[in-house]
């Protein structure tokens, strides 16, 4: 496989990005104790003149009672079936990358639907390397947040552990960069917290490790920028591509909100990964993967053509941040109902494909194709072209 844009690419490697499947499993149970005190705090909260509060509120309790839609799990194996054995495609190495929020309410029944659907899709792709980190609903204890005790957010916690069997940061993933010695280099760190509040509000923190015992916790951050530094080459000059992966974005799509949905200490994590520069060995993150805002970032059209062609503040020069959206989460009904059903695309991922150059020396270029998948109305997953667009190709080039 090879680019349009420049034949003497070579594809190296595929990671199929998908995120906030939001499974509900059958045995999930209706929590009717939260829903009427949260329906009872909205009612107050609107009594009290708080109409804006009560709204918010009201939103992010549907949103997050609802699960997947039950057509998208057959549609997206069919859409990977295709893709995994089609020429352009086939016989380039494929990671799969989850960015979190597997299920709605963080039950056992949801999370076990939420892994047996990745270990089909990894099987049909034949993944080399899987990925697979948990968001702010899989820290639900099963319910709302908001109304859970500290003992239920902390047995969720320990649960999730156990399910993913991660201690983070994940350093783990890599794969040689054809032409030369650096390596492309997958990490992972948490953004997910579990505190009631926090969580309520689906913000995220990205601190210490395990984030419940400052007593043995680690520094996500540090523990990470030391063990990139155990990874440099011998010779004391290759630099690798380093991709970050989490949950909730650091450079969260405009207007940021400031008391729900955003990372808390974004401005932290991103100086924290320009820090890193100093070690003359490259950026800690050049490209950075997440989930959680329910829509594809940037939108198709939008992706610059090389890695300083725009800035994503509070990230730095030569950093990109892409999102991916919601997998398989059934829209609101009262958003469903403001698009015709050819034009409403609920349910989207993305595939990125990176290309090495023959040419390559000790300081090389890399280039990265985006394609978004999506779903039109309730019909197959396909690949989406921006507007005006034939191709749904974009790309953007490297110097790392």
């Amino acid at each position: 496989m090879s680019t349009d844009s420049d034949p003497d690419l070579e594809a190296f490697l595929h990671i199929v990005h998908v995120s906030d499947m939001h499974c509900k499993g059958g045995a999930s149970a209706i929590d009717l104790a939260t829903e009427k005190k949260l329906r009872w705090t909205v009612r107050e909260l609107r009594r009290l003149g708080r109409s804006a509060w009560a709204d918010a509120l009201e939103q992010r309790w549907e949103n997050g009672l609802a699960g997947h839609d039950p057509l998208a799990h057959d549609r997206m194996c069919e859409f990977l079936s295709q893709f995994a054995s089609h020429p352009q495609f086939a016989g380039v190495a494929t990671w799969l990358l989850d960015t979190g929020d597997l299920s709605t309410l963080g039950d056992a029944d949801s999370l076990h639907t939420a892994l047996c659907w990745l270990n089909v899709y990894a099987a049909i792709l034949n993944a080399a390397e899987v990925l697979v980190l948990h968001g702010n609903h899989d820290a639900w204890p099963g319910r709302f947040p908001l109304f859970a005790g500290d003992q239920e957010i902390h047995a969720q916690q320990l649960t999730l552990r156990q399910w993913l069997n991660k201690a983070w940061p994940d350093t783990s993933i890599q794969i040689a960069i054809p032409h030369c010695d650096a390596k492309l280099r997958l990490n992972a760190i948490n953004s997910t917290t579990g505190n009631r509040i926090p969580n309520t509000l689906a913000r995220g923190m990205v601190d210490l490790d395990p984030p419940w015992a400052a007593y043995v916790g680690r520094q996500q951050m540090t523990q990470l920028a030391a063990q990139t530094q155990q990874t440099f080459h011998p010779d004391g000059q290759t630099r690798d591509f380093r991709i970050l992966a989490l949950h909730h974005p650091v450079h969260y799509p405009p207007p940021r909100p400031s008391m729900q949905m955003s990372l808390r200490n974004d401005r932290e994590v991103a100086d924290a990964l320009a820090a890193f520069s100093a070690q003359q060995r490259g950026l800690l993150a050049h490209l950075v993967l997440s989930g959680h805002t329910h829509a594809s970032y940037p939108v198709l059209g939008a992706l610059p053509p090389t890695s300083t062609g725009q800035r994503y503040l509070p990230l730095y020069e030569g950093q990109l941040q892409l999102i991916a959206g919601s997998l398989s989460q059934l829209p609101r009904y009262a958003d469903r109902g403001k698009f015709e059903d050819e034009d409403f695309i609920p349910q989207q991922c993305q595939i990125l494909t990176f290309f090495a150059s023959p040419k390559s020396s000790r300081q090389g270029r890399l280039l990265m194709e985006r394609r978004v998948v999506g779903r039109r109305g309730a019909g197959p997953y396909k690949f989406l072209a921006p507007p005006g667009r034939g191709s749904g190709i974009e790309s953007v080039m490297w110097t790392y």
